[in-house]
């Protein structure tokens, strides 16, 4: 799941959102879950057979391009470590009026989350957030306390929930804890690049509505969060072939369970 980068009371400031045309075609359900209303773009850089870094540009439907995202994954043996970073600047008429700066690390051992360091400055504010596997649990440190999850949580990032179903998730913003209901998986021809890309469309709800299409190999290509009816937006900016032969199952999927009815 992606975090906002945009809090709740600039959200709601913003007015006549775009609309990113979508052409869904109705055939089976499928995943996804977790992000923010900005557009996004993501470009794919190879780093060896076992790494991958994917650098996403912010574009606010109102404020256009406000800064940049990367997520870089690596894995060797059964262990996989995803780091993501964004910074984002708002500026009207040149003037700073909303700026964050965030580095997460997730570190998977098989299909476990084994441990999460985040930090994230907001105008200033700076929020930290620990989490590590102990035993059967999951334990998140935040400034507004401890908390102990299920081992099974995933981190709220859209590379990881690969299947429809429920679970529980883990803020790499916030270190909250939320339960998650990911479906969707229809088939949807996105526009991108100037071509039309066949994806499948997600969407994850829980905290906030999220919404992720990934391509045939499972790589996020666009990811979106609603925040107070703004959409926020992440798009491949690179040659979206190159996600096209990107190893997505460097990433483990998050152990989600069939919803119940």
């Amino acid at each position: 799941m992606a975090e906002s980068v945009v809090g709740n009371a600039f959200a709601s400031s913003i007015v006549s959102p775009m609309r990113l045309q979508i052409v869904v075609f109705p055939m089976r359900p499928w995943l996804l879950s977790l992000l923010p209303g900005l557009w996004l773009s993501i470009s794919v850089v190879p780093a060896s057979a076992q790494e991958r870094v994917y650098s996403y540009s912010v574009v606010h439907p109102y404020y256009g391009t406000i800064g940049t995202f990367t997520e870089r994954i690596a894995r060797s043996g059964d262990t996989t470590r995803i780091e993501s970073h964004v910074r984002v600047a708002v500026k009207i008429f040149g003037i700073v009026v909303h700026r964050e700066e965030g580095d997460h690390v997730e570190i998977f051992r098989s299909d476990r989350l084994i441990s999460l360091q985040s930090a994230t400055t907001t105008n200033g504010a700076r929020l930290e957030v620990r989490g590590e596997a102990k035993g059967e649990y999951f334990v998140v440190t935040s400034p507004t306390g401890v908390v102990e999850a299920p081992s099974d949580v995933a981190p709220s990032d859209p590379w990881v929930l690969k299947q429809i179903g429920v679970g529980t998730v883990v803020s790499v913003k916030t270190g909250r804890i939320i339960p998650t209901r990911v479906s969707g998986g229809e088939p949807a021809m996105l526009p991108l690049q100037g071509a039309m890309v066949p994806t499948r469309h997600f969407t994850a709800r829980g905290e906030r509505e999220q919404e992720i299409w990934l391509n045939d190999q499972d790589v996020p290509v666009m990811f979106r969060s609603v925040e107070n009816g703004t959409s926020i937006d992440f798009i491949l900016t690179s040659p979206w072939r190159d996600a096209a032969v990107a190893e997505a199952h460097l990433v483990p999927a998050a152990k989600l369970h069939p919803a119940k009815e």
